[in-house]
């Protein structure tokens, strides 16, 4: 088992994109967040917009990775209407009481990304050791390898006692 589990929800891969860089970064294993129920169309970004707005968490598949086995979790998600995603959402209030260490970051096409990173620490009930914002913008064009090999960097420090 890694010391590191790296949980993302992503719903066009570009949250995906930035946890895979993370995990293969830090050694970590990596657990993508499955909805029961796909988010295709304008039915489901509707639905996204609605369950963001209104807070609501969404039915999720169960995790193949334990969070009570790993010293650090890193939690991240996309910023749906200015708040986080459902299924993040879901994961958090399944597992937060096994979260000991962690570390969040989030991707946003426009702002509210320190107000999401903010309600995942609240809704998790733990105070992260590290935090980080990206702009889809800066992933899609390759241009967020600075601030992951940071946060990245950060982590390690963290992970290793410094």
């Amino acid at each position: 088992m890694k010391p590191c589990l790296v949980v993302c929800y992503s719903h066009t891969g570009v949250t995906a994109r930035v946890a895979a860089a993370l995990a293969n970064r830090l050694g970590a294993d990596l657990e993508t967040i499955e909805e029961v129920r796909p988010r295709q169309g304008a039915s489901g970004y509707l639905r996204s917009v609605w369950e963001a707005l209104r807070q609501r968490p969404a039915h999720i598949v169960p995790p193949r990775h334990d969070p009570a086995r790993y010293p650090f979790i890193v939690l991240g998600t996309p910023v749906w209407a200015g708040h986080m995603s459902a299924p993040m959402r879901s994961y958090i209030m399944q597992q937060r009481d096994h979260f000991k260490r962690l570390a969040l970051f989030c991707t946003m096409g426009g702002s509210g990304g320190r107000q999401v990173l903010s309600a995942m620490a609240e809704l998790s009930r733990r105070a992260p050791v590290a935090t980080l914002c990206l702009r889809q913008q800066e992933v899609l064009a390759d241009r967020y390898q600075p601030q992951l090999t940071s946060f990245a960097s950060e982590l390690a420090l963290v992970e290793h006692g410094t």
